[in-house]
């Protein structure tokens, strides 16, 4: 299997120890290279994530940011991943770091905002995912018309229309999240474990998390907090 499990008594000691390990990453990195690429998730489950990363010392001025994932909305919705970055990262000592959204105008075309988003992508080094109730990664959901295309397809940003989800998704596709040096994985509470006891068992479609945890491609380290 391709995952190290971290558990954890409480959420707050979880994302601690998240937040010490994502640093850590980075500053490998940044060894031997110049500059590291990251690329958060959305959602509301990093925002305690987010906001203690960003007081952690970090040679943020050398961190490029970019998403998992985005809502195609406007970069100041309330439900926009860009807009949840900039509030609860960018800021404190993380205000260093050079963000950049997968669209600036979510008005074009879908097939324009897929092209943009390709043509100008840097593929991550670290991506710090996470996981929904029905065992979705980044907008790789299990029911959308796309899914099989997410797993399979070579290009990097993809286009996903969910079925139980709000809002079409641009979203790094399996590949793209399997060319990172490193992924992190935080997930809590006892429902979602179940259904990532499940993703352990074997690839399934109808858990797509399942393909990160069974890749031999890249390592996964799972933060777990009960």
């Amino acid at each position: 299997m391709a995952f190290k499990m971290h558990e954890f008594s409480d959420l707050e000691s979880c994302n601690k120890a998240l937040v010490e390990a994502v640093v850590l990453s980075i500053d490998q990195i940044l060894s031997d290279k110049q500059s590291v690429n990251l690329a958060f998730s959305g959602g509301k489950s990093p925002v305690l994530f987010l906001e203690m990363l960003s007081k952690k010392a970090c040679a943020w001025d050398k961190c490029n940011i970019s998403l998992v994932d985005e809502r195609i909305v406007e970069l100041d919705h309330e439900d926009s991943n860009a807009r949840l970055i900039k509030m609860h990262f960018l800021k404190n000592l993380a205000q260093k770091a050079h963000f950049k959204p997968f669209f600036k105008d979510c008005k074009l075309s879908l097939e324009d905002l897929v092209k943009n988003a390709n043509k100008f992508y840097n593929q991550p080094d670290i991506a710090i995912l996470g996981m929904g109730g029905d065992g979705h990664t980044a907008s790789l959901f299990p029911e959308a018309d796309e899914i099989n295309f997410a797993l399979t397809t070579q290009k990097n940003i993809i286009s996903v229309t969910p079925k139980n989800a709000p809002y079409k998704r641009l979203s790094m596709s399996l590949s793209a999240l399997e060319n990172c040096n490193e992924l992190f994985l935080s997930i809590a509470t006892r429902e979602k474990q179940l259904v990532f006891n499940e993703a352990t068992k074997g690839l399934n479609p109808k858990f797509p998390i399942s393909y990160i945890l069974h890749s031999k491609k890249v390592m996964c380290n799972v933060y777990f907090s009960k």
